[in-house]
C-alpha cells in the first residue's frame, strides 16, 4: 500500500478493518514507521462506514472515533463535515474521555 499512497483502505470484513487498522498502531509504536501523510496512518473503513459517510451520517455516530488511523484527513478530503469537539462526546453529551495518544502515529 504504501507505494500507492491510498487515501483509505476498504474492507469487506470487521476483522480485516480492525486487523488493518490497529496493526498501524502497533507497526508505528514498535518500529517508528508510518503509512500515510505527514505522520498519520491509513485510515481502514468497511464499506458499512463509507456508505454511512456518504449517506450524511454523522461520522461520530457511526464510530469512527475507535479507529486508530486518523479519519479526519479523509473527511476534509471528501468534503464530509464534522464537529471535531463531538468527536468523544456520548449520545447525551457526555465527555466520553479523550484516548491516550500515541507516541508515533499522530492523531487529531
Amino acid at each position: 500500500m504504501e507505494a500507492f499512497k491510498p487515501d483509505l483502505i476498504i474492507a469487506n470484513c470487521p476483522g480485516c478493518t480492525f486487523f488493518l487498522d490497529r496493526w498501524q498502531y502497533v507497526i508505528a509504536e514498535m518500529e517508528g514507521k508510518t503509512y500515510g501523510k505527514n505522520g498519520y496512518g491509513i485510515p481502514v473503513l468497511t464499506y458499512e462506514e463509507l456508505a454511512g459517510l456518504l449517506l450524511g451520517y454523522n461520522p461520530w455516530d457511526i464510530g469512527l472515533q475507535t479507529h486508530q488511523a486518523a479519519v479526519e484527513p479523509l473527511l476534509d478530503k471528501l468534503g464530509i463535515e464534522y464537529i471535531p469537539d463531538k468527536k468523544y462526546k456520548g449520545v447525551s453529551g457526555e465527555d466520553l474521555g479523550k484516548p491516550e495518544q500515541p507516541l508515533v502515529l499522530k492523531s487529531i
